[in-house]
């Protein structure tokens, strides 16, 4: 068994190469060819990446809908083509003196529901191509298509100018050069990124990554991987039956009269599914109001089984995944 198979692994990427050149060094350094990310950052941009790798990548959407915090530095006067400091400057412009209370009640206003426009040069698809690749051809000038996030928390920490160093807390699918460059438009001035860095996906902080550089042969012994037990246990969960858990990898829904004990708070949306001893069996969908089945615990699951589960039971269950 490859003991990288089947995992979890926060990464610290360092500035510079891609998301998928992060991907492509663990699959170098695991000898693994399922391996997968949660959640892109920019070249430029340093900081948490969660790497899967076997039967963990069907957990991604969980990771990815977790709530992200990120600290970058804003320049002010300057924008770009990418927003940060790798496109071509645009617009420029001279910053008056902005005092660090005026630059706070502009982070402050950004806090709730807000409405953000995705850059041109974005990871995004547009008819099945990137929309960096058409922005870089010159196909596309326009962003996409607006969309809604939530801003947790954005807090101004410092300000020597033109430079405004920001802490932001958000929801999945923010754009933090967005952000920055909606910041700069605040204070009726261009603005663009000059240094970014994701802090926190959840619970999973920076501190506790593995740099990036040592996804290396010669570092392969220093990078270990969590289970999706301990990586999935912010999700509530549900106690099933040894009968139930049982069928339940044979692609057999669980009925609401097979659970043992309840794990946290149970809403509608994704949901653990443990066995007797609470290892993780699978990860099922409630669809609250709108279930198919009232009878049902959840309407759909993805099953995950350990890399040292027998191979007949194994093929069972990527059948009845799939």
């Amino acid at each position: 068994m490859n003991r990288f198979d089947n995992r979890v692994f926060v990464i610290d990427k360092a500035a510079g190469p891609t998301s998928f050149e992060v991907v492509a060094a663990m699959r170098r350094v695991t000898g693994l060819r399922k391996v997968g990310h949660a959640g892109t950052l920019d070249p430029l941009a340093r900081g948490v990446l969660l790497v899967c790798t076997g039967f963990a990548t069907r957990a991604v959407e969980h990771f990815m809908d977790l709530e992200k915090e990120y600290e970058f530095d804003v320049l002010l006067g300057v924008e770009t083509t990418t927003l940060d400091a790798e496109g071509d400057v645009v617009r420029e412009a001279p910053v008056p003196d902005l005092s660090l209370e005026t630059l706070r009640e502009v982070g402050a206003s950004f806090v709730g529901d807000y409405t953000l426009t995705p850059p041109a040069f974005s990871a995004l698809k547009r008819r099945g191509q990137r929309y960096y690749a058409l922005a870089r051809s010159g196909e596309v000038t326009e962003a996409a298509a607006p969309r809604h996030v939530k801003i947790y928390g954005f807090d101004v920490l410092s300000a020597p100018l033109p430079h405004v160093r920001c802490v932001v807390r958000c929801s999945r699918g923010t754009y933090v050069r967005s952000l920055a460059k909606d910041f700069g438009a605040r204070l009726g001035l261009p603005a663009s990124i000059a240094a970014l860095t994701r802090r926190r996906i959840g619970a999973f902080a920076l501190a506790d990554a593995f740099p990036s550089e040592k996804l290396v042969p010669a570092h392969a012994d220093e990078l270990a991987g969590r289970t999706l037990d301990d990586t999935l246990a912010f999700l509530p969960g549900v106690v099933l039956t040894a009968r139930a858990a049982t069928l339940l990898k044979f692609g057999v829904l669980p009925l609401r009269q097979d659970v043992v004990e309840v794990v946290g708070v149970p809403r509608p949306g994704a949901l653990r599914l443990l066995d007797e001893s609470r290892a993780l069996v699978a990860v099922g969908t409630r669809e609250g109001d709108r279930a198919k089945d009232p009878l049902r615990l959840v309407d759909s699951f993805r099953l995950y089984v350990d890399g040292d589960a027998d191979e007949p039971l194994a093929r069972a269950v990527r059948r009845a995944a799939e």
